[in-house]
């Protein structure tokens, strides 16, 4: 009978062991996860940023270029709108 009791309670003891390092587990994988969602926005807004700057360097391409005037137009009234919209948001 003692030794049964031993063997349930030297179980118990590893079970709370184990428990504890499953703990201590999931508390580093929430801190990872939290790191790397905001690693996940800094790259989003980073993209964003580029494909503002790519859209500036095409419209001044096509400036720089000998193309039609009414398509350099175009180009700037959609930069126009794009800065409209932009000042829009920051209003709200």
């Amino acid at each position: 009978m003692i030794t049964l009791v031993s063997g349930i309670e030297f179980r118990t003891r590893e079970m709370v062991s184990r428990l504890g390092i499953s703990e201590q587990e999931i508390e580093a994988l929430k801190a990872q996860n939290i790191k790397l969602i905001k690693e996940i926005e800094e790259l989003k807004l980073s993209v964003k940023q580029l494909e503002y700057k790519n859209k500036i360097i095409k419209i001044a391409k096509a400036l720089e270029g000998k193309q039609e005037t009414t398509n350099a137009k175009l180009k700037i009234n959609e930069l126009l709108r794009e800065v409209d919209r932009c000042i829009g948001l920051l209003n709200d």
